[in-house]
């Protein structure tokens, strides 16, 4: 399968860059936001490359380098799975996180009844997750198809940072 920086790279020499861009975007799912912060370019420019406007090779490269480190991260960094409904997911403002000196990269797997739970559940554990995080009327149902750790997330106010060192005390 091709990287999604090779995929970029080709996609240089026709107009399909910004669209192939967003795509990459969209698979890593990364805000174009948090890509400008973490790539050192403005988000500015990175707006203007996504309409379709002309940018510096020097841009281009840091890029390709930007998404070459995700997807580094994405094989090398311990995964832990949050399943939740899309608009608790969309809450998560980053995916990398330090707890305990350790960072680890959280994989969202969007799930609106009970079945996409557990469907997601065992997807996530086919991937190599960690552990995983997840609703309290979920988990012990998520517990029974799964041998990875499993922590509920409660709504309140600095429940997700509570849960993800929970589920890492765990690992």
């Amino acid at each position: 399968m091709m990287r999604a920086y090779e995929r970029l790279l080709l996609s240089i020499d026709s107009d399909r860059f910004p669209e192939e861009f967003k795509r990459v975007l969209l698979e890593l799912n990364i805000s174009l936001k948090e890509f400008s912060k973490i790539s050192d370019i403005p988000y500015s420019t990175l707006y203007k490359i996504i309409q379709g406007g002309d940018f510096r090779v020097s841009t281009l490269k840091k890029i390709v380098d930007t998404v070459k480190k995700f997807e580094m991260k994405d094989e090398e960094m311990d995964k832990i799975a949050v399943i939740a409904a899309r608009p608790s997911l969309n809450n998560i403002k980053t995916k990398v996180f330090k707890v305990q000196g350790k960072e680890y990269l959280l994989k969202e797997y969007p799930a609106n009844s009970l079945e996409d739970c557990i469907v997601a559940a065992i997807q996530a554990e086919r991937e190599g997750v960690k552990a995983i995080i997840c609703a309290p009327i979920v988990s012990s149902s998520i517990e029974k198809v799964v041998r990875v750790p499993v922590a509920v997330v409660i709504p309140e106010k600095n429940a997700f940072m509570r849960a993800l060192e929970v589920v890492v005390s765990k690992i």
